[in-house]
């Protein structure tokens, strides 16, 4: 071990599993960059940032990783995922149709296949750079694969039904699921927390959301949901009919019980008091001022999908619109099943023609994301002393100068993705 005495007297004791990870440039989100910066941990948790040649010195050389000519970034927050999903791949379509063909397929798998295509996306996510995430299960296994990857976030059990006499008996149900996933979460250290996410309003009665949110309230747990995700479903709740009437009826659901509020989504579940205790709401593509009004004084945070809606040729949200209006803004990569990409950098650039710039993109991607799920205070999402030692290395093209703008050119590419200060990804 070296010897420098003004970085010494500024860090703890260390253990003898340390590291130093050094880099052209650290982003932290929060605080300014760091030219030739890097990150000290141990244990799991960031000790110290600070300029490499300072740092470098405090632990061994075989405990020093240096990235060179790349930038280190918290690790990024893909604040809805579907991670189950991952290892399904389903063509271009109508939404009603592709919402069809998605039921049919996943109706008769086994829990085993939920939980191997889970793994398979939680791998990816890695690989993405992705350390934290807010995933929608509605198996129940997802879970399992998050905790395994070395993943932190939030899954969210997806709970669905129209029969609005039946709200209490349908929540009953998932609750006892969810009970028997916190008996098992002993054996499984890293759990994710959990949550509660209604499908959406044509699939979920105001009664079931009510119950859920009620549960959330009484248990601490958040909720999410998609909404207004596309012009068929602003339609739905519009007219009633169309396309979704079909897919009801092809999947054997009682759409019989639907009666369109003639209204949007979102002034739909906020007329039914269904909206106030939402922490996410999803998509959000098919809303307008009165609705991003609704929405903030809600408290949700809207997380947008650029790839999902590039994917079905939906007209994506006003994020402009809705950052104007004050709403909390975070990004999502949905599931591989409805986006061709697991990128959350991708994601992010799509954004960049609608005025955002590349601090502001980060911070999507990454810290308010966390503060979406209701993890930002534990320093997720950031590069913060005694925050979790979360973070990405992201090596742009030869010629590129390292910078936030750097992270977003199409040929920049995450080459180590570390979580509790063990490497989870390395590109080969």
């Amino acid at each position: 071990r070296g010897s420098n005495g003004a970085a010494e007297a500024r860090i703890p004791r260390l253990s003898g599993g340390a590291a130093v990870w050094a880099a052209g440039l650290v982003l932290p989100v929060g605080a300014p960059p760091l030219a030739r910066g890097a990150l000290l941990t141990d244990e799991g948790r960031l000790i110290a940032l600070g300029p490499a040649d300072e740092l470098l010195s405090c632990v061994p050389k075989s405990a020093r990783r240096d990235f060179g000519r790349a930038i280190l970034i918290p690790g990024l927050v893909d604040a809805h995922t579907h991670l189950e999903l991952a290892a399904l791949r389903l063509p271009p379509a109508p939404m009603a149709d592709w919402i069809v063909s998605l039921v049919r397929e996943t109706r008769a798998w086994p829990s085993s296949l939920f939980l191997a295509s889970a793994k398979v996306g939680a791998a990816g996510a890695l690989a993405a750079g992705v350390t934290c995430v807010g995933d929608i299960t509605a198996s129940g296994e997802s879970p399992a694969a998050i905790a395994d990857a070395g993943l932190r976030g939030v899954a969210f059990h997806e709970v669905l039904g129209l029969e609005g006499d039946r709200a209490g008996e349908v929540l009953e149900r998932k609750l006892s699921a969810l009970g028997r996933h916190h008996a098992y979460r002993g054996a499984l250290p890293g759990q994710p927390a959990a949550g509660l996410s209604p499908h959406a309003p044509y699939t979920a009665s105001p009664e079931l959301y009510r119950a859920v949110l009620r549960a959330c309230r009484e248990r601490g747990l958040p909720a999410a949901t998609h909404l207004a995700e596309s012009p068929e479903e602003a339609r739905f709740l519009r007219e009633g009919g169309g396309d979704f009437e079909r897919m009801h009826r092809e999947l054997g659901s009682p759409a019989g019980l639907f009666r369109p509020p003639g209204c949007s989504p979102a002034e739909h579940l906020d007329r039914e008091g269904a909206l106030g205790g939402l922490r996410l709401a999803v998509h959000c593509n098919q809303t307008g001022p009165a609705d991003w009004e609704r929405l903030r004084r809600a408290g949700a945070a809207v997380c947008l999908c650029p790839g999902s809606a590039r994917f079905f040729g939906h007209p994506l949200a006003d994020a402009a619109g809705m950052r104007r209006a004050g709403l909390s803004l975070c990004l999502g990569t949905d599931s591989r099943a409805s986006s061709p990409s697991c990128s959350l950098l991708g994601e992010a650039a799509a954004l960049g023609a609608a005025g955002f710039g590349a601090e502001e993109l980060l911070r999507l991607c990454t810290l308010a994301g966390a503060e979406a799920l209701g993890l930002g205070g534990e320093g997720v999402g950031q590069l913060r002393a005694e925050g979790p030692a979360d973070f990405a290395a992201v090596e742009p093209p030869g010629g590129v100068p390292l910078s936030a703008e750097a992270l977003f050119h199409p040929e920049s590419r995450v080459v180590c993705t570390v979580t509790g200060g063990g490497v989870r990804f390395t590109a080969g």
